[in-house]
């Protein structure tokens, strides 16, 4: 287990938090340390993808921020979207950034420049974006939608290769989830109500259907072989490929409410739930087992979280400082100090100061207006004003025809 992790976590609250793990010495007791806490989102934060020195959030408010953690400053923002950003995936290459939303649009931006070099604006024939995975080699990307409709994409060309039908597939019920790509792109998952299915990419079937005790939530992959789902009983189900097709995953305690998301990254393994708790775990693959070794309460409901490799930025670690030095910097209580009862402190409102000139006094004194010393009044705080929303662009209105494109024919999976 590396402790050169940070942890970054999206909540409902539209704060965006970091924290890292500290060794007191010993190693089964860890502590929690915040690293920062910046609030720039105007919405609830959905989505948020984290590789290499950058950090990527999408929220309600229908915009992307990007920060690049070298600086632990805000790099970009990106208005591309009329919707809510469902999810965000960084290409493995670090070439591009993609970005699903609830308007129908899929959007390529391009990283270091971020401009759009690719968007398309009825991915899923209108309907929202929900889930973007992409391919270890980037030059595959699979995408889902409200159209019950799974979406294999060539990056290469910038087009739908391959479309499969998923509304057939009883099994998946109405709104499959848990779209992930294995380690080394052999394999991908899906998720319906109380079932997950791993399906092989060679021969386009399912290799792997399991069970679950409740509601999968989410996946993150440990091995080639292995992976782990979050419940929405706050349990965790460990599935592995080298059990019988249709075996029953072992089942192992989480939290006690709802797994949100959970991040895996050299041995050690995050999980978060709604109501505001984050476990560290130590993973033994061969056992099966997980160790907790911290647990902390934020205070807030976490929407979603990635993990910072820090050994990437060698002895030149970044600075521990808050990400925007704003006039109004959002302040949450430390994690030691945080009850069960405790709330966020509410924004105070900015404060000027004003100076009069009193014009009767410098008539009497036959002084200039510029001359007179200024009086000062009273301190009043100043009301924020509303935040302006971007406009909508309609330049790409449904009235213009849309090139045709060559797609693969629409595979009607029956259930085995």
């Amino acid at each position: 287990m590396s402790l050169d992790i940070e942890i970054i976590v999206g909540t409902y609250e539209e704060f965006l938090l970091g924290y890292q793990l500290l060794s007191p010495g010993e190693p089964q007791k860890q502590q929690f340390k915040q690293t920062f806490a910046d609030k720039s989102h105007a919405g609830s934060i959905k989505s948020l993808a984290v590789l290499g020195p950058w950090v990527a959030t999408g929220g309600s408010d229908d915009r992307i921020f990007i920060y690049d953690m070298r600086t632990r400053k805000q790099a970009q923002i990106l208005l591309a979207h009329a919707g809510t950003v469902n999810t965000l995936e960084f290409s493995p290459d670090l070439t591009h950034l993609l970005s699903g939303s609830a308007d129908g649009h899929m959007i390529a931006t391009r990283v270091g420049s971020w401009t759009a070099e690719g968007d398309w604006h009825k991915a899923h024939a209108g309907s929202a974006v929900t889930h973007i995975s992409c391919h270890p080699s980037s030059k595959l990307a699979l995408s889902l939608g409200g159209d019950l409709v799974l979406n294999t994409w060539n990056l290469v060309k910038g087009r739908v290769a391959y479309k499969t039908n998923l509304r057939n597939k009883r099994t998946l019920g109405g709104s499959p989830e848990c779209l992930s790509w294995s380690p080394n792109g052999e394999y991908f998952t899906l998720s319906g109500p109380v079932l997950v299915e791993v399906w092989d990419i060679k021969g386009a079937n399912v290799v792997r259907r399991a069970k679950t005790p409740g509601k999968p939530i989410c996946v993150a992959w440990l091995s080639e072989q292995d992976c782990l789902v979050g419940l929405d009983s706050g349990r965790l189900a460990w599935i592995s490929l080298k059990d019988a097709q249709e075996a029953a995953p072992k089942a192992l305690p989480g939290h006690a409410a709802r797994v949100k998301d959970l991040a895996y990254l050299k041995g050690t393994l995050v999980t978060a739930s709604s109501s505001g708790e984050i476990k560290v775990w130590s993973c033994n693959l061969e056992k099966r087992k997980l160790v907790e070794i911290a647990c902390t309460n934020i205070d807030c409901r976490p929407t979603c979280l990635g993990l910072l490799d820090l050994t990437q930025f060698g002895n030149a670690r970044p600075q521990q400082k808050p990400l925007l030095e704003k006039e109004l910097q959002a302040k949450l209580p430390s994690t030691a100090a945080v009850g069960a009862g405790s709330k966020l402190p509410a924004a105070g409102g900015f404060v000027t100061i004003e100076y009069d000139m009193d014009e009767k006094a410098e008539d009497k004194a036959g002084k200039k207006p510029e001359e007179a010393k200024p009086k000062p009044t009273k301190i009043e705080p100043r009301q924020r004003k509303p935040s302006k929303t971007k406009p909508k662009d309609d330049s790409s209105g449904d009235s213009n025809s849309e090139e045709e494109e060559e797609y693969g024919e629409i595979e009607d999976v029956k259930d085995d």
